[in-house]
Parts: structure tokens; sequence; C-alpha cells
């Protein structure tokens, strides 16, 4: 039991992003901000909850960080299966535990991961398979894939492939990590490691990718609309079901290993 009358926790959430407006909270929409702050409240739980980032209409995530206060102390096990118990099913609390009174889980990240998923095998196109994944029309070439996000990775201005930046912040990003892998499903899986990424960017990203990767464009095109070159212009964004938040890195490391339950690779 956590002493004091208050307290502050931090917990690890997965959902799945098909039946949610987004994470945040928007006016008669169903959203993942809003339904959880709904059941806090009902379990005396004060504040809004903050958190590592916002996804957009039908994102998921497996390592959405979240931070909250309480208005009197939770031993941590049943905290998490009050939660539980309080929240839909397309909703789940991970971890939960307690953190310190200024933790914030969106400015003391220093690493954001997404995932995005290809369902490529003879069974893509399952309408089962398609609410956690895209089946692209053609299977790209893996080896093109891999070439094409190599040079993803460093510092630059990301404008070309973002719906809209954030003007406090600016347009610059650094890319640690641009990786495709090929699952053990047989499903391609590209991984995007970053301090910070802008409004549908990893969607565009690979949208572009696997235009390339499919021959309907140049093998230096992504380079080239990156770079700004006259009359390039991105695709319009992958789907939002095939994506994926799975962890958010802070100075005592990742909230969670990378993966997706039933997409691993």
């Amino acid at each position: 039991m956590h002493d004091g009358k208050g307290a502050r926790f931090r917990a690890t959430v997965h959902y799945d992003g098909s039946g949610f407006a987004g994470w945040q909270v928007q006016p008669s929409r169903r959203t993942v901000q809003g339904e959880l702050e709904a059941r806090l409240e009902k379990l005396g739980l004060g504040g809004r909850i903050s958190a590592a980032g916002r996804t957009d209409a039908g994102v998921h995530a497996t390592g959405q960080e979240i931070a909250f206060e309480s208005l009197r102390p939770w031993d941590l096990d049943d905290l998490k299966h009050a939660l539980n118990a309080a929240t839909p099913d397309d909703i789940w609390i991970e971890t939960v535990r307690t953190t310190e009174g200024g933790f914030h889980p969106r400015f003391q990240a220093t690493g954001r991961r997404y995932e995005y998923y290809l369902a490529v095998g003879p069974d893509g196109a399952s309408p089962h398979r398609q609410r956690g994944a895209w089946s692209p029309a053609s299977v790209p070439d893996i080896a093109l894939l891999r070439s094409t996000a190599r040079g993803l990775l460093g510092e630059r201005d990301w404008t070309a492939v973002a719906k809209s930046g954030q003007p406090e912040i600016g347009t610059v990003c650094t890319v640690e990590k641009a990786e495709w892998i090929v699952t053990r499903m047989g499903d391609l899986r590209f991984t995007c490691v970053a301090d910070r990424f802008l409004h549908r960017m990893v969607r565009y990203l690979v949208a572009t990718m696997v235009e390339i990767a499919t021959g309907r464009r140049r093998n230096d095109e992504l380079q080239r609309l990156l770079a700004a070159a006259p009359g390039v212009r991105p695709p319009g964004p992958a789907p939002p079901g095939g994506l994926y938040l799975t962890g958010v890195r802070y100075r005592d490391g990742w909230n969670r290993s990378p993966g997706v339950p039933g997409l691993w690779p």
C-alpha cells in the first residue's frame, strides 16, 4: 500500500484503435482518453490523464504510457485489477506503478517506437487480418523496403511526409531506427524509433516505401520527396489499422519490449 493521502501513478496501456476516433478527447466521439477518464472518475481517481502521445483514429497501441492522480492510496495489484474490470474490452492495462509527482509521460520521453505490419501471406486479405495489418495489392520486395528504410536514419525536417506539425516544437525529428523484417507469421514489419513523430509521418513513410518496393515509384523517390524535389508528392497514408505505438523510452529505459500480441516476429 502506498503511504500518504494520495499518489501519482503511471500505466502502460494497450488498445485496439478500430473503434476509436483517436486518443484525444473529442466532443460526441468515442476516444481512448475519454473512455479511460470516465472509468478513472468512477474509481475516485482525480484529474485528467496525460499520455506519451496522441494516436490517430484507427491506430492501435501496446505501449501507450499514461499518468494520473489518485485521491487516495491504492495497492498496485488492486488498482490494475480495478482498472481492467472497469475498462471496455478494447482497452487493457498491462502494468501500473507509482511515480514521482512531476512525471509527465510526454515531456519526459526520450524516444517512441512505432511498428507497422503488412499482411502479405495467402490469408492477408481476410477481414480478421485486415483489422490489425494492411494487405497491399502487391507484395513488396523486402530488399527494396530495407534499402529505402536505411535512408531514413538521422535528423531532418519531415514536413514532406506529415499531415501537420506542431508549431511550438517545429518539424525536425531524429530517426534512430528504421528497419523492415519478415515475421514468423510471414508478415512484414516496419519498426521506426525516433525522438518524436509528426502527424501521420509513419503512415506516409510506409505508403511511399511500399510504392517503391512494388515498382510504382522510382527507387530514389523517397529521398527526393524528403529533399522537397519539385513535383514529388507522397501517396495517401497507409491505412491506420496496421500501425501500433509499441513503446516509449524514458531515462530508465523502454516501458515495454517490442512486438504486438498475435503479431510477434
